[in-house]
């Protein structure tokens, strides 16, 4: 069998991708791997480290855009889809799956037009434009929340949860640190790191002392370390964490951003968070993904307009304080099962 795997865009798209096709491998080592992406660099490298072969195709975004953009990116996706026909002859793959971008909407549909057996995989509640578009010709939608507005035939689709390389779908929620993470996503998150440098010194002053391991991006790096030393904290400041088995496993409690990744990440390292969305998020996906973990009792939502360091220390303080509240969120977490889909999108597609 041969499954192609296309992604592109940002490494909420493209990490599901590599999960999905580890998980493939794993099951089957003989299954012939593809990955389609763009020719921007970021998939080409990150398939290299997995050992996927790949092919990169020009692709761009016309949502929001200008009419001149638009018209450029028409001729642009014009030339990409030809391109994706042949790939697909060529290659002749009996699954297409794409896991989001604009990319994937040219790679889905050729892999339609060729007869395939074609899957999206959505990895937030509100689905984007991309995967909107394609769940109407696709024969399998893999969703990591349920559906509940119905956006996606309700015959295709199934609950699988976000796919995750192994390494973290594997995590335990025993045996934890009692470290604070702080995460604003792989660029960091400029409000957190300002509310938490500001809730930090609230909280030294009140004489609790905290070991946090703060993630602030590679723009607010030196300012936020700069900030710790001149109050004398002994904080590991990171503009971005490798390890994040790691990072999760030495953890207690986390004050993240809502992406349906990182969020998978917590739910199979059963780590409680305080759920700061980023209120630009596309449709405002990152508010509707908090609110379901908040829902059901795996973290506590602040919107970000709400974020100050006085709301965050009074949260911090009180989270960890209530040691049998963690517990409980913990396992509420751990209960979602949010980052199980790759191994049973492997499932899927091998059965068939």
């Amino acid at each position: 069998m041969k499954v192609l795997i296309t992604a592109g865009g940002t490494g909420g798209h493209i990490m599901p991708a590599v999960a999905i096709a580890e998980a493939i491998r794993a099951a089957d080592p003989d299954t012939g791997i593809l990955f389609v992406g763009t020719d921007r660099g970021m998939e080409e490298r990150i398939a290299g480290l997995s050992g996927l072969a790949f092919i990169p195709l020009p692709a761009l975004g016309i949502k929001g855009k200008s009419a001149a953009t638009i018209m450029k990116a028409l001729r642009v996706n014009t030339r990409a889809f030809m391109k994706a026909l042949r790939i697909i002859e060529d290659f002749g793959p009996a699954w297409v799956i794409g896991t989001g971008g604009y990319v994937t909407g040219m790679v889905v549909l050729a892999g339609r037009l060729r007869g395939c057996t074609c899957a999206i995989q959505e990895q937030n509640t509100i689905p984007g434009l991309t995967n909107r578009l394609l769940a109407r010709i696709a024969h399998r939608v893999f969703l990591a929340f349920p559906d509940t507005s119905g956006r996606f035939p309700g015959a295709k689709t199934r609950l699988v949860g976000n796919p995750l390389r192994r390494e973290l779908a594997v995590m335990h929620a025993e045996g934890r640190g009692n470290r604070l993470l702080v995460l604003g996503g792989s660029l960091g998150a400029s409000s957190i790191n300002r509310a938490m440098t500001g809730a930090m010194k609230i909280l030294k002053n009140e004489g609790m002392h905290l070991d946090v391991t703060h993630q602030c991006g590679r723009q607010d790096y030196a300012w936020v370390r700069d900030t710790y030393r001149q109050m004398a904290l002994e904080v590991d400041v990171r503009d971005f964490i490798d390890d994040m088995a790691s990072a999760y496993r030495s953890a207690r409690l986390a004050v993240s951003r809502c992406g349906g990744i990182t969020l998978a990440e917590l739910s199979c390292a059963g780590l409680p968070s305080i759920l700061v969305p980023f209120p630009q998020a596309t449709d405002d996906h990152q508010t509707e993904n908090g609110m379901y973990v908040a829902n059901h009792g795996g973290g506590w939502l602040i919107p970000d307009i709400h974020l100050t360091p006085e709301r965050l220390a009074v949260e911090i303080r009180a989270k960890l304080a209530d040691t049998e509240g963690l517990a409980r969120a913990s396992g509420n977490m751990k209960g979602l099962g949010l980052g199980a889909g790759a191994e049973a999108i492997a499932r899927e597609i091998l059965s068939v």
